[in-house]
C-alpha cells in the first residue's frame, strides 16, 4: 500500500498520538508505538467486518477469533514475503524494510499468532501479553488508548476519504482504516528508530496490534457505562 499523498493523514494521526503520551518530561518511545499499534489492531477488526465495534453484546477485552481478521493483518500468509500489500504486516514490511530493519528484524508471522492465541485473556484486563523486555513495555492500556484515539482516526479517516473522492489523491488498493492506521504506525518506528532498537520496535507493535486484534474494542457505550456504574 503505498503512501505516495498520504503524508498529510498519515503525520496527523502520528502527532495525534504523540501528543497523547506526551508531557513535560518528554515521551517514552514505547508508548507512543503501543497507541498506534492498539489503534491499528482496533482498526483490523473494523476492517474484517465481523462485528460493528459500537454498537454489539460483547464484553470489551473479550477474546476474538476468525479468518476475517487474519486476513487483514497478514493475508492470513504466514512467510513475511507472501503477505499481501495492503495487510498491516505488509504496510510495515513495504515501508520498513530494508531502510529502517531488515527482513529477519520481523518476529515470525507464525510465533505472532501462536503467541496471542494462547495468551488472550491471560493478560490484566484492557492490556496485552508481551514478550519485549521488562523495560520496554508500554505504561498505558492499549484498550484504553485505542477508544482514546478512535475519534481522531474516525475524522482523519472521512478526510482521506473526501481527498480520495475529490481525486486529490489516488485510493491505494485495499484501503481500509487500517491502512490509515499501520502507515502511520510504520512512519513512527522509523521516526523513532534512533531512540529505540528497530527490530524491538517492530516486535513491540506487532504484538500490541495483534493482541489488539483478538480482542473486542471498548465501544464509547461501554465506556460510558463503567464510568456511570463507577459513579454509582
Amino acid at each position: 500500500m503505498t503512501a505516495a499523498g498520504l503524508e498529510p493523514f498519515v503525520v496527523a494521526l502520528r502527532d495525534v498520538a504523540l501528543s497523547r503520551v506526551q508531557d513535560e518530561r518528554g515521551v517514552r518511545v514505547e508508548d507512543y508505538l503501543t497507541v498506534l499499534a492498539a489503534a491499528t489492531g482496533e482498526a483490523a477488526v473494523v476492517a474484517s467486518g465481523l462485528f460493528d465495534i459500537e454498537d454489539n453484546d460483547m464484553a470489551p477485552g473479550s477474546g476474538v477469533f476468525g479468518d476475517a481478521i487474519n486476513e487483514v493483518l497478514t493475508g492470513d500468509a504466514t512467510e513475511l514475503g507472501q503477505v499481501p500489500a495492503s495487510s498491516v504486516v505488509g504496510v510495515l514490511r513495504d515501508h520498513l524494510v530494508p531502510g529502517v530493519v531488515g527482513a529477519d528484524g520481523f518476529p515470525p508471522i507464525v510465533d505472532l499468532y501462536r503467541h496471542v492465541a494462547e495468551t488472550v485473556g491471560s493478560a490484566r484486563w484492557g492490556d496485552v501479553e508481551l514478550t519485549v523486555p521488562e523495560d520496554h513495555r508500554p505504561t498505558v492500556l492499549p484498550l484504553q488508548v485505542a477508544l482514546e484515539l478512535r475519534p481522531a482516526v474516525v475524522e482523519i479517516e472521512a478526510a482521506a476519504e473526501r481527498a480520495f473522492v475529490d481525486g486529490e489523491v489516488a485510493r491505494p488498493d485495499g484501503w481500509g482504516r487500517h491502512g490509515l492506521c499501520a502507515l502511520a504506525l510504520a512512519s513512527a518506528i522509523e521516526q523513532t528508530s534512533a531512540a529505540i532498537d528497530a527490530p524491538l520496535a517492530v516486535r513491540l507493535s506487532l504484538e500490541v496490534a495483534f493482541g489488539m486484534a483478538k480482542v473486542v474494542p471498548m465501544s464509547a457505550a461501554a465506556f460510558q457505562q463503567a464510568l456511570d456504574d463507577g459513579g454509582a
